[in-house]
């Protein structure tokens, strides 16, 4: 690969990274234009037993878009978190194929100092405009068949 691709690359993979922690800061200060515009306007967010960590199962999150993103970071069980929340992710792999990329890694939501949350996740992103937002979201938490398939199926699967 020639050194100006391997330099492209190397400027996707760190903006792509950075937009991820961009929503997780944005998210933990309450600032839901910043959270909002990390994505596409179409992304889909999904997201396994949201209330992990909280004594109650719910059911499986299933976001479409700007508008159902923008919803569920005003609800009062996201706003119940503020300001002793932090989300953190990683480590994380990167596959960048062009103007998309998926990265696998993992994800910690912490309230009060305290873990309440470690999944797995698959984010899906697009470049538009010069720009890397996260197009899909799929989280699962640790333990879960279905991150520990995400896991295996991220590992090896070359293709986007």
């Amino acid at each position: 690969m020639k050194l100006a691709n391997r330099i492209t690359n190397m400027e996707a993979e760190l903006s792509i990274r950075n937009t991820i922690a961009r929503y997780g800061l944005a998210v933990d200060s309450g600032d839901i234009e910043t959270a909002v515009n990390c994505h596409t306007k179409n992304a889909i967010y999904k997201i396994a037993n949201p209330n992990a960590g909280r004594g109650s199962e719910t059911q499986d999150l299933e976001l479409h878009g700007h508008e159902a993103i923008t919803k569920m970071l005003n609800s009062e069980i996201h706003q119940s978190l503020l300001p002793s929340c932090a989300h953190t992710v990683g480590p994380l792999v990167v596959k960048i194929k062009g103007n998309t990329a998926v990265s696998l890694g993992y994800s910690r939501v912490y309230h009060d100092s305290q873990l309440m949350r470690l999944a797995v996740n698959k984010w899906t992103m697009k470049e538009i405009n010069g720009q890397w937002k996260i197009d899909s979201r799929e989280s699962y938490i640790v333990g879960d068949e279905k991150a520990q398939s995400l896991i295996i199926k991220g590992l090896h699967d070359t293709e986007l």
